[in-house]
């Protein structure tokens, strides 16, 4: 049976054959193209959590359900050097500066462990990325120097040196950004890291570097064989689809990797791994995600420039937009429609993160906005 499958398999949510089953890659989809769903506030559009509103590819469905044949076997049947090797392979880096989780989030809280066991303090922009690592270091009790971001909503690597004392244990940066979908000048964040690696660990989290098209950017996995206090995270949970399957990848040195593995308590999942070797290696889905991603944003562009609200130009699968009122109250005013966008993220209580949805689901979104706060 073949994996090829077409663009209109993935706008109707068709199904795929696999070991025998029948499996609906839509069957939970929260979307105005779903025949028979209705957004309801009990049952809402999901533009809240970042979430891949076309699942998994279908070639990594098929390859999930033909690993359950492992599932008697620890260490998932095998799929985790494979996995490894293909990671390392795409960001040019030896197998020893690679480790595989169960979602970027265990290695995250994980790390924080680590600071929380040595001490020190968090330094980080604010707002950022504040569940997992952040959350997680709350309930350690680990101390945090918060630097806000710059006046362009960006963040501000020179306040973040200026903030910088000897008691810091370790630098968090998300990039992009979350809730603001910004991203650092490559060449400055590596400058930046090569002059505070030595002196900290340094926390690059690239949760969405599949969606960036910012030509200044750069990763900095390519620094973590040179600085061994250094480490970068990705997920699948985002272009891949895989929120709810678990798989993230971690990149430092083989010293630091070792001891994030000695402190995780947690095993990955086999199929999870068997799907994410054939979700990487299906371009052909990703650049669809990519492109209706982008449909999706421009929606919101248009509507934001036609009432000239301020925004950010993303660089991830959201945007940040300018309320001008409490975002509690806009949150509320939304869902009553079916429409659930982002939490408040502190301290920026009038501007408001969303998720894109399909373009169907945008347009429908600019419509009830259009409608409660414009008409």
């Amino acid at each position: 049976m073949t994996n090829k499958i077409t663009r209109r398999d993935w706008l109707i949510g068709g199904t795929a054959l696999a070991g025998g089953l029948v499996l609906a890659a839509n069957g939970h989809a929260q979307s105005v193209t779903i025949e028979g769903y209705v957004p309801t506030p009990e049952n809402p559009i999901r533009m809240s959590s970042n979430e891949n509103p076309y699942g998994v590819s279908k070639a990594a469905s098929i390859a999930m359900c033909k690993a359950h044949k492992y599932g008697h076997l620890y260490g998932g049947g095998g799929a985790q050097k494979p996995l490894t090797e293909l990671i390392a392979g795409i960001e040019n880096v030896p197998v020893e500066n690679v480790m595989v989780a169960g979602g970027s989030g265990e290695i995250l809280k994980t790390i924080a462990l680590i600071v929380a066991m040595e001490g020190g303090k968090i330094l980080a922009p604010q707002p950022t990325y504040d569940d997992t690592f952040m959350d997680y270091s709350d309930r350690r009790g680990i101390e945090k120097i918060w630097v806000p971001v710059a006046d362009d909503l960006s963040i501000d690597l020179d306040a973040m040196k200026a903030a910088y004392t000897d008691d810091v244990k370790i630098i968090y940066l998300c990039n992009p950004n979350n809730p603001i979908p910004t991203v650092m000048h490559g060449e400055k964040l590596k400058a930046f890291v090569k002059e505070f690696a030595p002196k900290c660990y340094v926390f690059v989290d690239e949760a969405y570097y599949e969606y960036v098209n910012d030509p200044n950017y750069q990763t900095m996995i390519p620094l973590v064989t040179e600085y061994p206090n250094l480490v970068v995270t990705r997920t699948a949970s985002k272009i891949h689809g895989f929120a709810g399957i678990r798989i993230g990848f971690g990149f430092g040195s083989p010293e630091f990797l070792g001891k994030i593995k000695s402190l995780m308590t947690g095993s990955i999942n086999g199929p999870a791994m068997w799907g994410a070797i054939e979700s990487y290696k299906d371009k052909e889905y990703q650049q669809f995600v990519l492109r209706k991603n982008a449909e999706a944003l421009q929606i919101l562009y248009d509507f934001f420039e036609k009432h000239n609200m301020r925004y950010i130009k993303s660089n991830a699968n959201f945007t940040f937009f300018e309320t001008g009122i409490d975002s509690k109250e806009v949150y509320d005013r939304v869902r009553k429609h079916g429409i659930a966008i982002g939490r408040p993220f502190p301290p920026l209580l009038k501007w408001m993160r969303i998720s894109t949805a399909r373009p169907e689901d945008m347009v429908f979104f600019t419509e009830v906005y259009e409608k409660e706060f414009f008409s």
